[in-house]
């Protein structure tokens, strides 16, 4: 019996499928939803947003990304306009401006 190996062929994408590969992940896709949707490896869906200066999910504020949302956040964007800008969920913005001692809005 002859086991024949066949080695996955590599998928590259097209410039417009890593735009939209970003906007996607910038939507709320994870990177596992975007790995099963386009084809590729999940590393290989980071390594694609990292080259697009996407900052992945998961990652803590800084102090200076904290004190770049306040300033925003206290020039009248919403919490989630904050999040998108800078690339955090909303919650993560409220709860570290919250951290800070930022007055929230009604």
């Amino acid at each position: 019996m002859n086991t024949v190996r066949h080695d996955p062929v590599q998928r590259r994408l097209h410039k417009t499928e890593i735009a939209d590969l970003v906007r996607q992940y910038r939507q709320g896709a994870t990177v596992y939803e975007l790995a099963d949707s386009f084809g590729i490896h999940r590393t290989t869906v980071s390594d694609h947003l990292r080259r697009q200066c996407v900052r992945l999910r998961g990652h803590r504020m800084t102090g200076s990304e904290i004190d770049q949302a306040a300033a925003l956040y206290q020039a009248g964007l919403s919490l989630a306009r904050v999040g998108v800008w800078q690339g955090f969920d909303g919650k993560t913005i409220m709860n570290a401006l919250h951290a800070k001692g930022v007055r929230m809005r009604d």
